[in-house]
């Protein structure tokens, strides 16, 4: 059953959509109202939730109106998912003397979801 759902175009937009929500939720809500235990700035935290919540929205309406064709419109999420990871891969290198061990857990366990997600 879960290899059904996997192939429907739909249900990988959606699952990504919900993934994307949550990282925007959590970044942008909790995170950055404890960013003294997390040690990335400010400006940056907002970012990556503003990236994410850009994500929601795409795979939010690829979900609702993609019937047909959905290849080329995954392969930008894919990639796009593909460069949200690569930015916070270089955000935990550049500010690794910054980082507290929360900030290094958390991120390295977003990394984590999303190379699955992307695979």
């Amino acid at each position: 059953m879960l290899e059904k759902l996997i192939h429907n175009p739909k249900f990988v937009f959606l699952f990504d959509a919900v993934g994307a929500l949550l990282t925007c939720t959590l970044i942008g809500g909790l995170l950055v109202s404890y960013q003294s235990y997390i040690g990335l700035p400010f400006t940056w935290l907002y970012i990556l939730a503003s990236i994410a919540a850009v994500l929601t929205t795409y795979s939010s309406l690829c979900a609702v109106w993609i019937q047909k064709k959905w290849s080329p419109f995954l392969k930008i999420i894919i990639t796009a998912n593909t460069l949200y990871a690569c930015l916070t891969t270089a955000l935990i290198i550049i500010y690794s003397q910054e980082l507290k061990s929360l900030g290094f857990a958390y991120f390295i366990g977003e990394i984590l979801v999303l190379i699955g997600v992307i695979l």
